[in-house]
């Protein structure tokens, strides 16, 4: 049995904040497509690399139940990458905006799923909730990569589309599997692999 780290509910608020913003940049693409490229990637890019930042401090939060955050490493480092490329290299990278938000979001998309299924296997009852946002945000993501889009407007609100979707995902996942109960006990992944 292990408590549950005291920072961990910073972390989890952290993440809820993160992916609330996440959330509020895929509404403006839905609600204002006529942004322009240029201002979409300046701003995808700092979000990337906040949530960059937050997920990498999700992945070392030591979280008992190491769900919401076991592919953060992989997923904060990727977030990092797209920060910079999207902020440093934007006008050699407009075209290919979608492509990346696509492949972004299936990435994303797939992790989540393992995470749904990971959820099932410890019982929690909302897991296919996480499951079905995980497939409704992966096909959003292959349907933005393959791009069958004849208007610019379109391409850009789907890419808000997909942005809002891994926003609902990432917060889905951190509100029902990151258990921050003050002083709670649970069982540890270990202790619940030996049962």
């Amino acid at each position: 049995m292990k408590r549950v780290p005291s920072h961990l509910r910073k972390i989890k608020w952290v993440n809820l904040l993160l992916s609330a913003l996440w959330l509020l940049c895929g509404l403006a693409l839905l609600i204002w497509p006529r942004i322009s490229s240029e201002v979409i990637c300046y701003v995808l890019g700092g979000l990337c690399l906040i949530c960059g930042i937050g997920k990498l401090l999700g992945y070392f939060s030591k979280d008992p139940y190491r769900l919401a955050f076991q592919f953060d490493l992989a997923l904060g480092i990727l977030c990092l990458v797209l920060g910079i490329i999207l902020i440093f290299f934007s006008r050699a990278i407009l075209s290919l905006l979608p492509v990346i938000v696509g492949i972004y979001t299936v990435v994303s998309g797939v992790f989540k799923l393992q995470t749904a299924f990971e959820a099932k296997r410890f019982g929690m009852n909302k897991w296919w909730g996480m499951l079905l946002i995980s497939l409704v945000t992966i096909a959003i993501g292959v349907v933005l990569f393959l791009r069958p889009f004849s208007s610019a407007m379109l391409v850009i609100r789907f890419m808000g589309l997909a942005i809002l979707a891994d926003g609902i995902q990432d917060l889905t996942a951190t509100a029902y599997t990151v258990n921050t109960k003050p002083n709670g006990i649970i069982i540890d992944v270990d202790d619940f692999r030996e049962v």
